[in-house]
């Protein structure tokens, strides 16, 4: 299997040494063009995939490709390319471009939409998928089979990709924002910097994966942490007088309305 890059960017470059790190792809086998010679000889130096010397040589060679242009820029790439991807597997990357923008320029191409977030890079993403009607349901399991090496994929209507987003798309940023938080209050109570931030980020770890594992209620694992006129119960007050529940909720609205405002 022939992967492209058209576009790579900090997340097509997450999903591309992604790939390479599960060990199922070849460097051999990926070919790579960004905005210029001088950034597309970064990129296969740096991970030893093969220069492109432009956009026609990418789809020409390639069974599927990753399209990670900027959304303002899809139109553009695609109308050099799209009689070189007739019959072949699109993913696009590109935020709030929805399919039917895509299939505007690519009428005969199997084109999916992906949301992923950056843990792909070391196998642990979410990536949420969906397919234009092109698609069978053995090239369906095709691609699922290539993203669920980059960590979870799952199928999701369209509709529900900007909520996708939101929450794990641009969750990562909340997430790093929390551990740095952690983090800091250790430091501020005796830790040494480094201490703190490997405790953190995986204490945040440990409790995802006893929610993963036990498939308990977050709010009953929770519960069983504080204890009567505990320490924890004490802290857990703290942060709800400071609506910390409350923040999050609503920066996970202000991102989808965002979203939305882009369609």
């Amino acid at each position: 299997m022939k992967l492209g890059f058209i576009g790579v960017g900090n997340m097509g470059k997450a999903i591309l040494e992604g790939l390479l790190r599960s060990g199922k792809v070849s460097c051999a086998d990926i070919f790579v063009r960004n905005s210029s010679d001088k950034s597309t000889k970064n990129i296969a130096e740096e991970t030893g995939a093969v220069f492109c010397g432009d956009l026609e040589e990418v789809a020409k060679k390639s069974d599927i490709v990753f399209l990670g242009v900027k959304p303002y820029l899809v139109a553009t790439v695609l109308e050099k390319v799209a009689d070189n991807l007739k019959n072949k597997i699109v993913i696009s990357m590109a935020a709030a471009v929805e399919i039917k923008d895509l299939e505007k320029e690519l009428p005969e191409t199997k084109i999916v939409r992906i949301m992923p977030n950056t843990p792909v890079k070391v196998g642990d993403g979410v990536i949420g998928v969906t397919f234009n009607s092109l698609v069978d349901d053995s090239e369906k399991l095709l691609v699922l089979d290539l993203l669920n090496n980059l960590g979870i994929a799952e199928e999701i209507l369209e509709k529900d990709m900007a909520a996708l987003t939101a929450l794990s798309g641009s969750g990562p940023a909340y997430v790093y924002l929390f551990i740095e938080a952690l983090a800091d209050g250790a430091v501020l109570n005796g830790l040494k910097r480094d201490v703190a931030y490997r405790l953190a980020a995986n204490t945040v770890l440990g409790a995802a994966n006893m929610i993963l594992e036990t498939k308990e209620h977050p709010g009953k694992l929770k519960d069983d942490v504080c204890s009567p006129s505990g320490s924890t119960i004490e802290a857990v007050r703290v942060l709800e007088e400071k609506n910390f529940r409350s923040a999050v909720i609503e920066c996970e609205k202000a991102c989808f309305d965002k979203l939305d405002r882009m369609r």
